[in-house]
């Protein structure tokens, strides 16, 4: 039915809610009890129609005790003792199974909690890098549609495991009937059960192929809603209509596939089962007729019994092949869960209280998965408490990946950095990061409003700092213009607000946290004239008395720099003050006198845009 690593990750995940499991197990196990004592009962109603209650041979020792009790109530009375105890028996019987049900959707719920908070704490225990080569929209498939299919598999499985219990039961029942006819009852089923294995072996391949296909159009979905801009500027809906038409047939095939063995296995065990019915009822009359009286009440005893159980099977062999088609669901989340154990930084030992000297940068050299060639190579610098440092250079000289390793998102592959003289690895990266604070030029705000964007840092800070953290950062005037003011939702990654304004509300984020080093990376190198120089009043206010690392693309912004350190080709070419550079005629007077020739062609086109 399942691989034993499924069934070992279904126990593991039921057994997180195990006093959940034995409830609806234990009140499984009281209604199976209960359904066994309907049998002696139809006997006794047969019996009592008759008007003859006579204990028979044949039966087992439990079913001739029943009887034996009951005779010994006067004849007037069997009838309405027989309707009370049914009721009371069918009451407390459905009131149990009513409690199982309950009981086995809350299991079903709180394992499907379980899963999407399981599955969340390992993607922001992940490392960056891990991010960097994965798609956003198979990740998201393992908190939705495959959580939402392995939880109905764990339910499953516990009911798997109640109709077991009612199947044992009744054959137990069966068995004291008439072993003989329960011997050709078990063969039968069991020959229908080894013919229904190979179905649902292929009720698995597919339900495989279908979570396959889940991830992949889920990928899909993610790629297209965010590169929605992209799509339309290009005239490509027509071509993306043309894609998710075949990521949706593809799933359609493979859940089709998947359904036409599934709803093959009740109706043949339905059949399988009014062919013994039948079969049974031959060999049953020739019993009756060797037995003599009581036989008809057995026979037709037996025959309710049976009645009652096959439907139990046929809902078995139903949620055997749920089992074959969702598992693939749960192998999936697993498969991502072990690939990923190892894929986090190693937390360390020291909490961070402070910077009293400064960050070493110690032959440091560090290279992505997915290259071959290092991204840094043997970089060495220093950063003192206090100070502003600027990094500059072309484009893919590892300016971000030095911001990245500052921040731990990354260890380096050799080398190291220091803080204070104690290696950055040795500290607890909690209260590392809580004494960095990062603006970057693509400034994420969350779908919330302003003063959470703001508090996001801080989730404790009052109003009047949230204030004055606005006010800092140049934006509480704008803030206030808003329809909602500090209320007013911000949009998707802040899509409602200009990037000026989204630059100002996340560095009032970086004030109202207090930061003992800022890391500025080209802040603001995609706003216009206007923006930047409000931007950069903010920045400055922001960086009093503080240790900046800045990631510069105008060299204009970083001239008052106490130290610039120029690299190219992820190594360090130069680095010193900005009179310093220029003095010696190097890559950074080359960079800036490249910049200063752009600034003044700008202005002569700028005029012939504007006659």
């Amino acid at each position: 039915m399942l691989q034993t690593k499924t069934v070992k990750i279904l126990i593991s995940l039921i057994n997180t809610q195990r006093y959940l499991a034995i409830q609806a197990l234990g009140l499984a196990f009281f209604t199976s009890i209960l359904e066994g004592f309907s049998t002696p009962l139809v006997m006794l109603v047969i019996q009592t129609i008759e008007g003859d209650v006579s204990v028979n041979n044949q039966s087992s020792v439990f079913i001739q005790e029943i009887i034996k009790i009951y005779a010994n109530f006067p004849g007037k009375w069997h009838f309405l003792i027989l309707v009370i105890f049914f009721l009371i028996l069918t009451v407390i019987k459905n009131i149990c199974l009513y409690y199982s049900n309950i009981t086995i959707n809350k299991l079903q719920l709180k394992i499907g909690v379980f899963i999407r908070k399981y599955c969340i704490e390992r993607f922001l225990k992940l490392e960056i890098s891990f991010y960097n080569q994965s798609n956003i929209g198979n990740l998201l498939s393992y908190v939705n549609e495959q959580a939402q299919r392995s939880e109905i598999l764990s339910a499953n499985l516990i009911e798997i495991i109640r109709e077991l219990l009612m199947i044992f039961i009744l054959i137990a029942v069966l068995v004291a009937l008439s072993p003989l006819l329960t011997i050709i009852s078990v063969i039968t089923l069991l020959l229908v059960s080894l013919f229904l294995k190979s179905i649902l072996n292929s009720v698995r391949i597919y339900g495989r192929k279908a979570a396959k296909s889940i991830d992949e159009f889920s990928s899909f979905i993610t790629d297209l809603l965010s590169g929605i801009r992209v799509i339309k500027s290009f005239n490509s809906e027509f071509r993306e209509l043309e894609n998710a038409d075949r990521f949706l047939e593809k799933r359609y095939e493979a859940e089709l596939g998947a359904f036409k063995y599934k709803s093959a296995i009740v109706p043949l065990t339905e059949t399988a089962g009014i062919t013994l019915l039948l079969l049974l009822l031959g060999i049953g009359a020739s019993v009756v007729s060797a037995t003599g009286e009581g036989g008809l009440s057995l026979l037709l005893a037996y025959t309710y019994t049976l009645l009652r159980m096959i439907p139990r099977i046929n809902h078995l062999n139903s949620l055997r092949s749920q089992l074959a088609l969702l598992s693939g669901s749960l192998e999936s989340i697993y498969n991502f869960i072990s690939s990923t154990e190892s894929l986090h930084l190693l937390d360390g030992q020291k909490p961070y209280k402070g910077l009293v000297s400064g960050i070493n940068f110690e032959n440091v050299t560090f290279t992505f998965p997915t290259n071959t060639e290092p991204t840094l190579k043997r970089i060495n610098f220093n950063v003192e408490k206090g100070t502003i440092t600027a990094l500059v250079g072309s484009s893919g000289s590892g300016k971000s990946t030095l911001a990245d390793l500052v921040m731990r998102f990354h260890d380096p592959d050799a080398g190291s950095i220091k803080i204070d003289g104690i290696d950055l690895r040795e500290y607890q990266i909690a209260s590392w990061r809580n004494s960095i604070a990062m603006v970057s030029q693509e400034t994420f705000l969350f779908h919330s409003s302003i003063r959470e964007n703001i508090a996001y840092g801080c989730p404790d800070a009052t109003e009047l700092e949230i204030i004055a953290a606005a006010k800092k950062a140049y934006a509480y005037d704008f803030i206030q213009k808003l329809p909602q003011g500090f209320d007013t939702i911000t949009g998707d990654r802040g899509a409602r607000l200009s990037g000026g304004q989204r630059q100002r509300i996340a560095i009032a984020r970086a004030i109202l946290r207090d930061p003992d080093i800022l890391i500025l990376d080209e802040a603001t190198s995609a706003l216009d004239s206007n923006s930047e120089r409000i931007v950069q009043k903010a920045i400055e206010e922001v960086s009093r008395d503080r240790t900046v690392i800045v990631i510069a693309h105008r060299l204009s912004t970083i001239e008052k720099a106490n130290k610039i350190v120029v690299m190219n080709q992820g190594e360090v070419a130069e680095q010193g003050t900005h009179q310093e550079l220029l003095a010696l005629q190097g890559k950074y007077w080359s960079l800036y006198k490249s910049q200063i020739s752009v600034d003044e062609q700008a202005i002569p086109l700028v005029k012939s845009l504007n006659p």
